[in-house]
């Protein structure tokens, strides 16, 4: 249905539901490399050494890459009012801050030869205290980024009004965990890459947004982005997780403008749950003040929200969450306030509603 109430013809269902759709992971791209992430074991450490040398020596390996040797600036946080001190390299450089966060990348002429030579990958990590609670984060006690001085990334404060409940009955308070999940879509992230005979960069990507992949990538790489050219396939469930634009996919459009052939990288089920973006992700302390009748006269809510390692999207899901938390009923008085903050988890994105169901709940 429309928002007007008519029906919409689906066009793309008879080809998804016969003969089937085309994916990154189907399209032909003859002479193609395989890229494979070597990714970090622990949630929190400083990096001492990596050896890939075994792994440069390994059979049908064409490249192993780390991060001084992309040349490439770290990811600014995925929206501009965040700390903007917590940056993210595209592959860890000293410090490692969640398990399966990418530190080496390989290219091989096959995926099981780039699985091979990610044995011969060691790294020795110092282990760092991880912080995986998001009130002990807000105490700023362990942080992940010291230069920033805070695990405090975003903050939407509007005071409290001491009045707020006069009036009331009876005042209600509970503490509701909204706990983070993990999008789990049929088709795992997927890239491509190549340089097409004019100099433009082709970029394959299952993704919902196109043309932030595009401007992603002319920023990352430092090329215009009419000299991008991205195409998203068919693309078999994003649910929000795939609105976000991830390291992967730089390193991918780096390797094949770096080694002039063809990459391609298709996630694993397991890389997937490590390090697609999660939901969801807080803790609400709600208070509801009314009649003994059942009439609402005032309501608050405070938000912790988990923004896991790198600050995304996910970091200002409060605001959506503001944003809708008297719903479409006839509260007289609302409050919100919420606070954002750092975790050695997988960053959270958008999922099925960003921050709005959460108010629902």
């Amino acid at each position: 249905m429309s928002i007007l109430g008519n029906r919409v013809l689906r066009r793309e269902d008879p080809k998804l539901l016969t003969s089937g759709g085309t994916y990154v992971a189907d399209l032909e791209i003859p002479g193609a490399l395989q890229l494979t992430f070597v990714r970090s074991t622990v949630a929190h450490g400083r990096i001492v050494s990596v050896d890939v040398e075994a792994a440069r020596a390994a059979p049908g390996v064409v490249g192993v890459f780390q991060h001084d040797d992309l040349g490439l600036e770290p990811m600014p946080p995925g929206m501009a009012f965040l700390n903007p001190l917590m940056t993210r390299p595209l592959l860890a450089s000293s410090v490692v801050r969640f398990v399966g966060e990418p530190v080496v990348a390989i290219a091989s002429e096959t995926a099981a030869q780039g699985e091979d030579a990610a044995e011969f990958v060691v790294i020795d990590y110092e282990p760092l205290p991880a912080v995986v609670d998001l009130e002990e984060a807000l105490k700023d006690e362990v942080l992940l980024y010291p230069e920033a001085g805070t695990n405090n990334c975003f903050s939407l404060q509007f005071g409290h009004q001491d009045t707020l409940f006069d009036g009331c009955e009876v005042i209600v308070r509970q503490r509701i965990i909204n706990q983070r999940v993990a999008p789990c879509p049929l088709e795992c992230r997927a890239a491509a890459a190549l340089m097409e005979p004019d100099g433009r960069l082709l970029f394959y990507s299952s993704t919902q947004t196109a043309h932030g992949v595009r401007d992603t990538l002319a920023t990352s790489l430092k090329i215009d982005a009419d000299q991008v050219h991205v195409i998203a396939p068919d693309v078999g469930g994003g649910f929000g997780a795939k609105a976000s634009v991830y390291a992967e996919d730089i390193v991918v459009g780096w390797a094949a403008k770096h080694l002039e052939r063809p990459v391609r990288w298709i996630e694993t089920r397991t890389e997937s749950m490590l390090g697609l973006g999660h939901g969801r992700g807080q803790i609400q302390d709600v208070e509801i003040g009314g009649t003994r009748d059942g009439r609402i006269l005032a309501y608050r809510i405070d938000v912790l929200q988990d923004s896991g390692a790198y600050p995304a999207i996910g970091a200002v899901l409060p605001f959506m969450t503001r944003t809708m938390a008297t719903g479409v009923y006839d509260i007289p008085k609302g409050e919100c306030s919420s606070n954002s903050v750092v975790t050695n988890t997988v960053p959270t994105v958008a999922y099925r509603g960003a921050g709005r169901p959460e108010a629902t709940a």
